[in-house]
């Protein structure tokens, strides 16, 4: 048996499928998603690739034929399921946590002949058994090569654009402690199929929106200080998402910013939506486990990169997280 023995016994029981990753979609959720959906398409399967949240704008050259769908943003709006559904198999990519696809839990899911999650994030409860999960790889877009050469189906440039994509971006531009040399492995293949390293640079981190720059600097005006300033926080409020123009998801960066300063050990953005539903990422260096303290809040993550979405108010959520992390600054708080 191959490495990927059972999720090509997935795809073989199935004809149809959906695709979707986590909230809030992110370039390795895109790129895993595309880079899915051709191979998939390549085999002569049906496919449907839905998230709950719309994608960033800057990441529109993953997907120029408009292959991804997004559910209405009110849970009570059904979505059209094909009449056959229940033969239908779906991809959950780059979470191993169900309650992170949004409504696509309650919309899509449970009508589905069976799901199958192939993901790279640590771990709150047992999954390894029915899915794949390799913490140590450094995306889930890596994966989806291996997974891609093992079952033989050749990557074009469109899929080579859309994995390199996924793992310069959950690499942080290859410095995140995940980084192997079969990173950089994959990352030379995929430049040989023709991917252009500076490019795809820019379509990252160099295709924000004028809106989303004055969100930026609202954002960073926020920033407060805990923990002798090792500790760092961003707030963002719809109301000022609104009064910039700008789009929620055009904050994807905001978390690492205060990541920049030698000093800052721990970044914690506390980020509301449109429809005010906030949600909290976190970003550490070396020894905190941010993951620990989202998987507290039922969400999940890497040790150094996770998130949860927040069923407390701003300020009590906030007092949570701070004494989470008081253990590992014996100083104390500000």
């Amino acid at each position: 048996m191959g490495r990927f023995a059972k999720v090509a016994g997935f795809i073989e029981r199935h004809e149809a499928f959906f695709i979707s990753g986590h909230e809030t979609p992110d370039a390795d959720a895109l790129g895993s998603e595309i880079a899915l959906y051709r191979a998939l398409r390549h085999l002569g399967k049906r496919v449907k690739i839905v998230n709950a949240d719309p994608a960033a704008q800057k990441y529109a050259y993953l997907d120029p034929e408009g292959v991804i769908d997004t559910l209405d943003p009110d849970p009570a709006v059904t979505y059209s399921l094909p009449e056959d559904v229940a033969s239908w198999g779906h991809f959950i990519l780059d979470t191993n946590d169900i309650g992170n696809i949004g409504h696509v839990a309650t919309l899509i899911l449970p009508y589905v002949g069976e799901y199958y999650i192939i993901d790279h994030h640590e771990l709150g409860d047992d999954l390894f058994t029915d899915n794949h999960i390799e913490e140590n790889a450094s995306s889930t877009s890596e994966i989806l090569y291996d997974l891609l050469t093992e079952l033989n189906i050749p990557i074009n440039l469109e899929v080579a654009v859309a994995l390199y994509t996924g793992i310069m971006y959950d690499t942080g531009s290859f410095i995140y402690p995940k980084t192997s040399a079969r990173t950089f492995g994959i990352a030379h293949d995929l430049v040989e199929i023709g991917v252009n390293p500076n490019e795809m640079y820019q379509h990252i981190y160099e295709s924000n929106s004028i809106p989303a720059l004055k969100l930026q600097s609202k954002v960073l005006a926020s920033l407060e200080l805990y923990y002798d300033q090792h500790v760092a926080v961003q707030t963002m409020l719809r109301e000022t998402i609104a009064a910039c123009g700008a789009r929620y998801e055009e904050a994807d960066s905001f978390i690492n910013v205060p990541l920049k300063s030698k000093d800052i050990r721990v970044s914690i953005f506390f980020k509301e939506n449109e429809q005010g539903i906030l949600r909290c990422s976190l970003r550490s260096k070396g020894n905190i486990n941010v993951a620990a303290i989202a998987q507290t809040f039922g969400g999940g993550g890497h040790r150094t990169a996770a998130g949860f979405k927040s069923a407390f108010r701003l300020e009590t959520i906030k007092t949570k997280v701070l004494g989470m992390l008081q253990s590992y600054f014996e100083s104390g708080s500000e």
